[in-house]
């Protein structure tokens, strides 16, 4: 059974806050259709190291340390956690601040916890201070006895975590003051994280200028121009490949469409008009959007590589590039009857999900529902936008305070 929202009772600014929630879990661009994933994700760590699509509310980078605290302490600290974790969603149900809470619905049933989700942010801002400590050694560690250090001062207690954290709030985590409302030192202290470790990165640049709460994408966002000419060049190269690698997306959905239709399934009303409304949409878009014949694909293959350490898969430098000498050969309103593009589409999915792949292959055809990757590509967009937003609504209530 679909999980319902009800909207009753809830204030403009609650709905919202479940807007943008929703928006988190129903645009996680994690398809990858047509094996791209390696460019989207490296785009996303250039524009927003340590982030991922799963992640919700910011204040999860101070909950699971202070679970954590308090489960190092206890004779079963593994066993601790993980049930402090679970605890945790009660109280958070009843906060004043709960969307996108992680549990909603599964309750202490949950299999993915938010240590899991929240781990490699945490590592990434240092605030476990040791990045290649697992969850299982920070609870084995934290706290316990060391030697003597150089010094001589004798015996200390070690700390996994940053010794500069905040204190939980009273009772947590049997009550969780505030919800997901960060106090205006927790907000302070996350954003200084992540300009201590992120310096240049877009990610510090709208810690310190807040984004816009209804852009739709990174380069949309007034903040943006007011970023380094790096970052800039940067959005502007995700912008381009975003814009030229949807076409690919919506010509994929149209082909799935038209077989889909040609099989007799309706479950999906007139798929078919629907993606070629989109191609032709997209098409009249795309030269004010970006200029195909001077965008360089290799200025961004060898941005992404240096940032990942390692060189992008050679078949997907290879379909991205062929992607974009067609559309620098041909009309881009003319690609539905392009059988070159068809043909390069279809070996494209053929090649990345093999016996998987929806094309010519009727027995997935009726687990179609509507779209398979065919959102135009915003790297991690309404995630990192709503950690930042919480960041700033929280210096922002210190602003308040002080008034």
């Amino acid at each position: 059974m679909p999980s319902l929202i009800a909207w009753l009772d809830a204030s403009a600014e609650e709905q919202r806050r479940m807007r943008d929630v929703i928006r988190l879990f129903s645009d996680r661009e994690s398809r990858d259709e047509l094996g791209i994933g390696q460019l989207r994700d490296g785009i996303s760590d250039a524009l927003f190291p340590g982030t991922s699509t799963l992640l919700t509310r910011a204040r999860y980078l101070l909950f699971v340390p202070w679970i954590y605290q308090q489960a190092a302490r206890s004779s079963a600290p593994v066993a601790k956690a993980d049930r402090l974790e679970r605890e945790l969603i009660e109280p958070l149900k009843r906060s004043v601040d709960n969307a996108g809470l992680l549990g909603t619905q599964a309750g202490i049933t949950l299999k993915t916890l938010p240590s899991s989700v929240y781990w490699t942010m945490l590592r990434h801002y240092r605030i476990l201070r040791d990045p290649t400590l697992s969850r299982e050694d920070a609870l084995m560690f934290d706290g316990r006895v060391a030697d003597s250090d150089a010094e001589g001062d004798g015996p200390r207690n070690l700390s996994v975590w940053s010794t500069t954290m905040p204190e939980p709030p009273d009772d947590f985590p049997r009550e969780v003051e505030g919800g997901f409302g960060l106090r205006p030192d927790e907000a302070a202290w996350l954003r200084d994280r992540i300009l201590d470790t992120a310096p240049g990165s877009y990610l510090a640049h709208l810690a310190q200028y807040a984004p816009d709460d209804h852009s739709p994408a990174p380069w949309a966002d007034p903040a943006s121009l007011d970023a380094s000419p790096e970052v800039r060049d940067l959005l502007a190269h995700a912008q381009s490949f975003s814009v030229v690698m949807h076409g690919a997306q919506l010509l994929y959905n149209l082909m799935i469409a038209e077989e889909y239709e040609a099989a007799g399934l309706e479950t999906v009303v007139d798929p078919v008009s629907h993606y070629r409304d989109e191609l032709a949409e997209w098409a009249d878009r795309l030269d004010g959007q970006v200029d195909v014949r001077a965008w360089s694909f290799d200025e961004l293959l060898a941005r992404i590589e240096v940032d990942r350490g390692s060189p992008v898969h050679p078949s997907t430098r290879r379909f991205v590039g062929a992607w974009l000498e067609l559309l620098r050969g041909s009309a881009a309103d003319g690609l539905p009857a392009n059988d070159a593009a068809r043909g390069l589409i279809r070996q494209r999915e053929k090649l990345n999900k093999g016996a998987q792949k929806r094309l010519g292959n009727p027995r997935r055809l009726g687990g179609w529902g509507g779209g398979s990757g065919a959102g135009e590509l915003v790297f991690r967009w309404p995630t990192v936008r709503r950690i930042l937003l919480d960041i700033h609504e929280g210096l922002a209530r210190a602003e308040t305070t002080d008034a």
